[in-house]
């Protein structure tokens, strides 16, 4: 790895980083199946299993656990569907202990929690592993502002508008030439109300299956602890810590 890190357990990292989550003798691997599930090329699937052995370890080696972006969230959800390799190879030959991912409890309290307990990841990791995390792998989507929407919509007519009013300004009595130009920015208008309304309702759709990841989201423990997890930076789970 090129990174230079600051190496709490290297043994532990080393195993890890080591670890295929590809089975040799497999035609449609690990990585494949994760690629074709989430729609990734294959080169960003293979930074997103790289980020996912990043967040384990830190998992591993902090008091307080880790929480994972959306996008390490659904590598590790993947790895778990992967019984046999997670909880018979990965967990007590690699890790050397049990990592569990469990539901959350949900709510607000929980939610401030686990984005706070993301930040706080982001900082670990900025610590551990000396740069900064991949922002298409850790940040989460964010809404774009309405008003740009807005004008962005408003744009697109504005040549219209202008030929518009120089109409006005040359052909027909000057009246005329304005009630056309009041008719068309109704309709205009109305277009742009309609665009924000329809994607005012594909945010709350976005926040609420948001808010569904969140209260669905598990944590993960190790060693014997326990903790209630879910919902962080993309209404993802996290790790409890795993002692170590």
């Amino acid at each position: 790895m090129e990174t230079t890190m600051i190496l709490k357990n290297e043994s532990l990292w080393n195993r890890i980083w080591q670890f295929s989550l590809d089975a040799p003798d497999a035609d449609f691997p690990f990585s494949k199946k994760l690629a074709k599930e989430e729609n990734w090329t294959l080169e960003f699937t293979k930074r997103a299993i790289e980020e996912y052995k990043k967040f384990i370890y830190l998992c591993c080696i902090l008091p307080k656990g880790a929480s994972p972006s959306e996008i390490v969230d659904k590598v590790w959800h993947m790895h778990l569907i992967y019984t046999q390799n997670y909880w018979e190879e990965f967990c007590p030959n690699i890790l050397q202990r049990k990592l569990h991912h469990h539901p959350s409890k949900g709510g607000s309290t929980e939610k401030e929690k686990h984005q706070n307990w993301f930040a706080d990841t982001l900082e670990n990791y900025r610590e551990i592993f000396q740069q900064e995390a991949p922002a298409e792998i850790w940040n989460a989507q964010k809404e774009k502002p309405k008003a740009k929407s807005w004008l962005k919509r408003m744009a697109v007519f504005s040549p219209l508008l202008v030929l518009l009013l120089l109409y006005s300004c040359t052909e027909g009595d000057g009246f005329m030439g304005l009630m056309v130009i009041a008719v068309v920015f109704v309709i205009i208008f109305i277009f742009g109300v309609i665009g924000a309304i329809v994607g005012d309702s594909n945010a709350s759709d976005f926040h609420k299956q948001d808010k569904r990841n969140n209260d669905a989201g598990g944590s993960c423990s190790g060693g014997g602890s326990s903790c209630g997890g879910g919902g962080c930076g993309g209404g993802c789970g996290g790790c409890g810590g795993c002692g170590g």
